[in-house]
């Protein structure tokens, strides 16, 4: 095995491991937010002017919050200069590296932002879907850099494909849906479930119950076409992790009613946003074992 391909498969193992921590940064978010600490550091990028602040456990949320990030910002350095020492996988991957580097930069700022901007709801919605996306293109680089030396028989047919492409759209809606849900203090505009309020399923498309209901509809798009993705891949004979997805999205849709039922307990609510950024992360994999190339 020659030393490029060896330090590859090293990239792409150091790569997916980076995904898994920010996947517990995400959640990790999500936790700051459920117990009301995005403000406990009053500025940004320091806490209360200092590096290492005072800590109690509001503070240590949002500080660990960033110590986190930090961190993870370092690794993606490292692990890109790796990548850009190498001539031949400096061509191959320079374009995926710079979108990396982009949207880390923009999260960053945007992180700066919600700070700043006092937790507005479109910078709150911004972070939350620009952190996915970073997680995302870390799980893509590392399937492109465990399959550089592929045949290029696409691996899955187009229709399966298709329902994926769907399928990603509608989770990306739904993600944006989820986060202007929770930076307007939605999620309990509506009490009832299947319905609304008051044994009504639909009272209104305004305001706060609006969002709640628009939440709702895409969770019942997304599982159809979860339950679509599971019926093509048992056609097909393959593709494990579609299962798994199909799964997560069933234990998401329990999560969400559970949390209404129960006016939103803090282990439930942090469980629907970890299963959230698990559905983001399983269909990243899953697309793209349908579009790349099979390993050699």
């Amino acid at each position: 095995m020659s030393e490029t391909r060896v330090l590859t498969k090293r990239l792409s193992a150091g790569f997916a491991a980076l995904a898994g921590i920010t996947w517990l940064l995400l959640i990790f978010g999500s936790t700051v937010r459920v117990h009301g600490a995005g403000l406990s550091c009053p500025d940004w990028p320091l806490c209360f002017g200092e590096v290492i602040p005072k800590l109690n456990f509001q503070v240590f949320l949002e500080w660990g919050h960033r110590v986190l990030a930090g961190s993870i910002s370092v690794g993606g350095l490292v692990l890109g200069s790796l990548i850009l020492s190498r001539r031949e996988l400096r061509t191959r991957y320079w374009g995926h590296l710079s979108a990396l580097a982009l949207v880390l930069a923009c999260q960053i700022v945007l992180g700066g932002l919600t700070v700043l901007k006092l937790l507005a709801y479109w910078s709150v919605t911004l972070h939350l879907l620009f952190g996915n996306l970073f997680m995302v293109l870390l799980i893509v680089l590392a399937r492109r850099l465990s399959v550089w030396e592929a045949a290029s028989a696409p691996a899955a047919p187009p229709v399966l494909r298709g329902v994926g492409v769907a399928f990603a759209a509608a989770l990306a809606l739904q993600m944006a849906l989820g986060g202007l849900v929770s930076s307007n203090y939605a999620g309990l505009a509506c009490t009832e479930w299947p319905t609304c309020s008051g044994g009504v399923w639909f009272p209104t498309f305004t305001g706060i119950i609006g969002l709640q209901l628009s939440h709702r509809l895409g969770a019942y798009l997304l599982t159809g076409l979860a339950i679509a993705l599971g019926i093509l891949a048992g056609r097909s004979g393959a593709f494990r992790w579609i299962y798994l997805l199909v799964g997560l999205v069933g234990m998401q849709i329990v999560l969400g009613i559970l949390n209404v039922l129960g006016s939103m307990p803090v282990e439930l609510a942090i469980a629907h946003a970890a299963t959230a950024h698990a559905i983001v992360a399983a269909t990243s994999v899953v697309l793209s074992s349908f579009f790349m190339r099979n390993p050699a």
